[in-house]
């Protein structure tokens, strides 16, 4: 009996699960032989997903086995090449860099924060043996968007070894150093140049500044121009329509339910025309509780967000669409009317995303199969993020791999993929624990056994 058991407690216990996905989606490759391809996600393969992050979604090859792919739940703008433009520049005394000064008592600006004039500035023909100035930049719109510096020189044949600091800032009293060492070059020999007069810029901030750490030596300055990064909006927006549940109203809020943690980054409300309501916009989701630790816990997304709808000579005219801060992956929404502005009924909700992809190497045999909507998946996925930067960066920024799209959806495991598995339970652990109980009933039979023996003989 205790070999017997000591035999099953070796026997491997976890079993395989048939299927984990609940729904799968075959995918059509517009080339055979590309070796990597792009799939945009639609609205389906969203409600299929467990996971915010789409962890669960994969492709699977002719075998079942996934094969090597990154998922994006929400598409990004492409970037654009890269555009030099002239920028507006100011030449501020050193001492206006190091003292404590607000630097809006000398500088002089419109309602909006841009840089009119200063009215200490210096010259730019400065005096012999003046010290070097500080370059004040003003980026206005275009801030969040520099992504390097080029400075240029009246005397472009002078010779400089010249080092600055940095500085960035919102408000123009606020400064926080970006590179406390900048270091500009123009060497010239036999006929030969070395220059370094372009400054690497990673910051959001509006206002720049460039403090010499020398305090002679610099010429004159020509100008200062920016390299500019553009964002290019695909403008391939999906929008989903949702209608209030029954039971809201204005003031306790209408609530909306999304199928699927769409990557949701526009609002849109549409009222009766003629109308004009002030909102409050929040939304939850099961996987965000409260301090109970069971109620879903509303966000506030927005409040006094002003939706309007008129109607001028047989003509609609609609407020636009209101930009989140981020992205919301949420399915659960509500609007709350504010005092004084509650509509008639309740409005129709549009929400508004950019589908993101999957994007997978063509490992295997073919044909392909994506699947998504798995409680028990983990992270495990491949890092194909390095290959597709070194490959726009040989090939451009607008490169992508070659399209794949999605065949017909179809069940796979359905809901049975969305429990969550039930902790195996430890059976060796409880083998050998009956091992030792039985070993100790044993034992104790022994004894017991002794005993009586002892008591008969005595008799």
């Amino acid at each position: 009996m205790i070999k017997r058991l000591l035999w099953l407690a070796l026997l491997p216990m976890g079993a395989q699960a048939a299927d984990d996905f609940a729904r799968q989606w075959p995918l059509q490759l517009s080339q055979p032989d590309a070796g990597a391809y792009r799939v945009p996600l639609d609205a389906s393969v969203y409600a299929a997903a467990y996971w915010r992050d789409l962890r669960d979604v994969r492709v699977l090859d002719a075998d079942g086995k996934p094969v090597a792919s990154a998922v994006y739940a929400a598409a990004m703008p492409l970037s654009a090449p890269l555009r030099t433009v002239e920028l507006s520049w100011f030449a501020l005394p050193v001492s206006a860099a190091t003292a404590d000064d607000d630097l809006s008592v000398v500088v002089e600006r419109d309602g909006g924060g841009k840089v009119l004039s200063i009215r200490n500035s210096v010259a730019r023909a400065r005096e012999a043996g003046s010290a070097d100035p500080v370059w004040l930049v003003d980026l206005d719109k275009d801030a969040g968007k520099l992504r390097a510096l080029q400075v240029d020189w009246v005397d472009a044949s002078a010779t400089l070894d010249l080092g600055y600091r940095l500085e960035g800032s919102d408000d123009l009293r606020g400064w926080q150093v970006l590179d406390p060492q900048v270091r500009l070059v123009q060497l010239n020999n036999q006929g030969r140049a070395l220059r370094n007069t372009t400054i690497k810029v990673e910051s959001g901030l509006r206002y720049l500044r460039l403090v010499p750490l020398q305090r002679h030596g610099a010429p004159a300055l020509r100008g200062l121009r920016g390299e500019m990064a553009d964002m290019v909006d695909a403008g391939d927006w999906q929008w989903q329509v949702l209608q209030a549940q029954s039971g809201g109203n204005a003031r306790d809020g209408y609530l909306y339910t999304l199928k699927g943690r769409l990557p949701v980054q526009r609002l849109d409300v549409v009222m009766p025309a003629n109308s004009a309501v002030s909102w409050t916009v929040s939304s939850r989701d099961l996987d965000r509780t409260g301090a109970d630790g069971q109620t879903p816990h509303w966000q506030t997304l927005t409040q006094g967000w002003n939706a309007w709808n008129l109607s001028e000579g047989g003509q609609q005219q609609r407020s636009a669409p209101l930009e989140t801060s981020g992205t919301v992956t949420d399915r659960e929404w509500r609007l709350q009317a504010e005092p004084g502005s509650e509509p008639a009924q309740a409005p129709e909700l549009r929400l508004g995303y950019r589908p993101g992809s999957v994007m997978f190497l063509a490992q295997g045999r073919a044909p392909y199969l994506l699947v998504a909507g798995s409680a028990n998946v983990g992270q495990a996925q491949a890092a194909l993020d390095p290959m597709l930067d070194a490959l726009r960066a040989r090939n451009g920024q607008q490169w992508q791999p070659a399209a794949a799209s999605l065949g017909a959806q179809a069940q796979r495991a359905g809901d049975a993929a969305y429990q969550p598995a039930q902790t195996p339970r430890d059976w060796k652990n409880l083998v050998l624990w009956a091992v030792l109980v039985l070993g100790a009933l044993v034992v104790a039979g022994f004894a017991l056994s002794l005993i009586r023996s002892g008591q008969a003989g005595k008799q």
